[in-house]
Parts: C-alpha cells; sequence; structure tokens
C-alpha cells in the first residue's frame, strides 16, 4: 500500500525556522517529523511514501537519501504548490492502480491507526473515508456533518458562529482510484472544497474517528505545544548516544537528541529538547526551550522559554529572553542580550 504526505506550501505560519529548513525535517521532540511519519505509515501497513514537496525540495531530498526511514520514500515535486488535490493527481503515474491510496498533511503529528482506517473504509464500500477528531473549539478549522451512520454528509466551513465542540477534518483520508481520478490534473486543488463536497452529496464518503492523540503543527505555538505535550508520553521521550557530564542537571520532563554533548555544570529543563548532536557548554542554562540539530550552546549563556534552530552558534554568557525565535545558521556574539520576543534572521 502506498501513502501520500502533503508538504507542497511555503511553511509561511513557521517562518523563519522554514526559511532553512523543509517543514518535514522540523524535529518533533528532537527527530525529524518525515522520520515520525514514516513510522506512523509503516506501522499502518504502508510500504511506500510519496513525499508531495517543493519549498526547499532539493535540501529536503539530500536529507531524505542519507536516511533509514521505515518506508520506502519518492518525493514529487510540484513546480507551484498545487494544494491538497493537486499533488495527488501529479502522483497518479506512481500511485496503485486498484489499492486505495492514504493521504496526510505534512503538519500533522498523531497516533491515528491506519490499519483500523483502511480496514473500515474497505468494509463500508466508501470511495473516501476521512479521519476525524473531537475540537472543543472547532472554529479554525470546520465542522463535519454525520448521519447516523457515520456518513459525512456535508461540511461547516471555518466560521465563528460555530459554537458547540465537534468532529473536525483530521487532514488524513482514504482515498479510491476513482477518487483519485476526478481530481483535475495541471492546477491548484482543493480536495476540501472541490472533491469532497460531491463525495458527501453523493453520499460516498464515511468518517473514521480517532480517540488519541493529534496536533497541527503548521504554526509556531501549535508547534511549541504539540512538542511539549508529546515529550511527558514515554514512546516520545527514548534517548540515546548522547554524552552528559556527571555534573549536569537535568530536570525533567526533557529530550536530549542522539550525540549531543552536555558539559559539567550544564542546566536544562524542564521541558527543554534538544535535537541531535547539540552542544551544551559548561554552565549554560536553558529551560523551555526547543534547540535543532547542530547547534551550540555557549558557556553560562541562559535561554528562556524560546525556539533555537539549526546550526546555531550561541555564544558564552549570551541572554536569550523568553519567547525569543533564532533562525538557523545564525550566530551570536559572546554577551549578547537578545530581548523577549525577539526574532533574529539569518
Amino acid at each position: 500500500m502506498k501513502g501520500l504526505i502533503l508538504a507542497g506550501g511555503f511553511a509561511t505560519r513557521l517562518r523563519p525556522l522554514s526559511c532553512s529548513k523543509p517543514k518535514l525535517l522540523f524535529p518533533l521532540v528532537g527527530i525529524p517529523l518525515v522520520d515520525r511519519m514514516a513510522a506512523w505509515f509503516a506501522r499502518g501497513g504502508v510500504t511506500e511514501v510519496i513525499l508531495a514537496v517543493n519549498h526547499l525540495s532539493d535540501k529536503l531530498r539530500v536529507e531524505v537519501s542519507r536516511k533509514k526511514l521505515d518506508t520506502k520514500t519518492v518525493l514529487s515535486v510540484e513546480e507551484t504548490p498545487l494544494g491538497t488535490g493537486g499533488p495527488v493527481s501529479l502522483a497518479r503515474p506512481i500511485l496503485n492502480k486498484d489499492d486505495p491510496l492514504i493521504v496526510a498533511n505534512g503538519d500533522v503529528i498523531s497516533d491515528i491507526d491506519l490499519r483500523g482506517l483502511i480496514t473500515s473504509h474497505v468494509r463500508s464500500g466508501a470511495e473516501a473515508t476521512i479521519a476525524l477528531v473531537s475540537a472543543d473549539d472547532p472554529r479554525p478549522f470546520g465542522l463535519a456533518t454525520l448521519d447516523a451512520n457515520d456518513r459525512i454528509i456535508g461540511f461547516e466551513e471555518k466560521s465563528e458562529t460555530i459554537q458547540s465542540p465537534g468532529w473536525i477534518n483530521a487532514g488524513v483520508y482514504a482515498l479510491n482510484p476513482k477518487v483519485i481520478a476526478m481530481i483535475p490534473h495541471g492546477r491548484p486543488v482543493s480536495l476540501e472544497r472541490e472533491i469532497f463536497p460531491t463525495l458527501a452529496s453523493q453520499g460516498k464518503m464515511r468518517s473514521w474517528k480517532h480517540m488519541g492523540f493529534w496536533y497541527d503543527i503548521g504554526k509556531i505555538p501549535d508547534y511549541v505545544i504539540a512538542n511539549r505535550q508529546l515529550l511527558q508520553r514515554a514512546e516520545f521521550r527514548e534517548t540515546a548516544n548522547a554524552e552528559t557530564g556527571m555534573l549536569a542537571n537535568i530536570r525533567q520532563p526533557s529530550y536530549v537528541g542522539r550525540n549531543s554533548t552536555i558539559e559539567d555544570g550544564a542546566k536544562l529543563g524542564p521541558y527543554t529538547i534538544l535535537s541531535q548532536r547539540v552542544s551544551v557548554k559548561r554552565g549554560a542554562e536553558a529551560s523551555e526551550t526547543i534547540v535543532f540539530e547542530q547547534t551550540s550552546l555557549g558557556e553560562n549563556c541562559m535561554i528562556e522559554d524560546s525556539l533555537i534552530g539549526e546550526g546555531v552558534t550561541v555564544g558564552k554568557e549570551v541572554r536569550i529572553g523568553k519567547g525569543s525565535i533564532i533562525a538557523g545558521q545564525v550566530v551570536i556574539p559572546d554577551r549578547a542580550v537578545i530581548r523577549p520576543g525577539s526574532v533574529i534572521l539569518n
């Protein structure tokens, strides 16, 4: 079975971190999102994943080629962003002609049971099945309208008039080949606006209600929340091959990525997440902070509630105030003071 991850946008809501890093390479509790999504697809019985990409596709291609992912992975590159439907049509020549296709938004992290979703989809005879999650405030997402048999009969678009909790589109779908054939080729297409309403009106769309965790990490505040909440789950906290000084102080929950080095006297946490190959020098302190890979935190620096991109050098005795975002590849000189809420570009 094949799957397709929709990641063709420019990730503008994740800037400036996304200026130098494709969204699929963003660390999620220290591990790149593409690694976690490939493992999730593999558990669901998917053997090959197509990455529908555009922004920084060359960089993503290089990085993915170096990885040993849990599924075979190929890239389908869009010359211009094609929405949620156009990438499916673009990939049509390499899809299985007889099997359903699993499609997932590239800014979703979840434990949706893909095997269960597929089994339900096939048994129901539906042409499309959409995973739904319950939201206390569905206004940013819109509501799915269901009948008594869990068929989706319509959608209420994003609106301030929606007052009550309800089931929202989780951005994970099972689509039959007939649905894929419906999608216009060579132009941007919205599955949600152009394809799904037609299927719903014909009674050909089913729902799969998911009760586990689900996060949309397409915006920086949501990305931070997802990291912090997932950090508390045991399966997301496994740490290996990190070198930690005997006198280092790591307050839990925290995560230290592979091949990272923490010197004596450093203080981390709570809610500090280090990706792979991060260096923390003597006396450095970081709390409630997410640090991307290959970054160095200098001696006696202090960082609070911030995001630090990949390949950043933080000098000695630097102070980075709460809510700051440091883009990738930035060098912060010794003893610099970054005011709270600052955004530092490369």
